[in-house]
């Protein structure tokens, strides 16, 4: 699935999780989206390209059901799968991203990720403006200031492609890596072979993609 180019991200986490239990069924936790997705769509249904939109969304999952980010094992598997992070209501920034994202998506809400160098976060676009989340922090609001300090603060000087609006595929390639390597630091080689070969096979394809020199 990582190989095409239509990668839905919603998809492509929850295949993740077969990963964990071949016998995964994603149907339980399409439901809890579609229920978010619904209970923030009836607050915002009236004026979906108001400023105020993308605040409700924050304060409906950071605030009232208390999604937010797991400093203790940051890179425990369970904080990298999606089901598990709607069950904990815990997650890496990816992961809570993609929940933020999903359910902005049922909402009726335009949203993309902003995909910075160890850490991911939400746009949310309100009419011709847009405000960036940050779902680690319960959905805290952040600037491209804050941004840019961020990236000074690990010593990285700003890229525009950092703040440009990523993809499905992107996200879902970055979660595989994510994946990859909290395996790799729990010793568990045979999880950890299965996702290298899926990244390796990414890179092939590609290099066979880039343009020739």
């Amino acid at each position: 699935y990582a190989l095409r180019p239509d990668i839905d991200v919603e998809r492509g986490l929850f295949l993740l999780g077969r990963l964990e239990r071949p016998d995964f069924d994603r149907r339980p936790y399409v439901k809890v989206l579609d229920a978010m997705g619904a209970a923030v769509r009836a607050r915002v249904s009236a004026a979906p390209d108001s400023p105020s939109a993308p605040l409700a969304l924050a304060q409906y999952l950071g605030d009232e059901l208390g999604f937010v980010g797991s400093e203790a094992n940051f890179n425990h598997p369970d904080n990298v799968h999606l089901h598990r992070a709607l069950e904990k209501k815990r997650g890496m920034p990816l992961t809570l991203v993609a929940i933020y994202l999903l359910v902005a998506r049922r909402a009726g809400l335009r949203a993309a990720p902003i995909a910075l160098p160890g850490r991911v976060l939400l746009r949310l676009y309100a009419g011709p403006r847009s405000l960036i989340l940050d779902p680690f922090l319960g959905g805290k609001a952040r600037t491209r200031q804050d941004c840019v300090n961020y990236l000074a603060k690990h010593g990285l000087v700003p890229r525009p492609q950092w703040f440009a609006d990523a993809g499905d595929g992107q996200l879902f390639h970055r979660q595989i890596l994510n994946l990859m390597g909290s395996h790799q630091a729990r010793g568990h080689v045979r999880e950890a072979a299965e996702l290298q070969a899926i990244v390796a096979a990414v890179n092939r394809q590609r290099a066979r993609r880039r343009p020739a020199k």
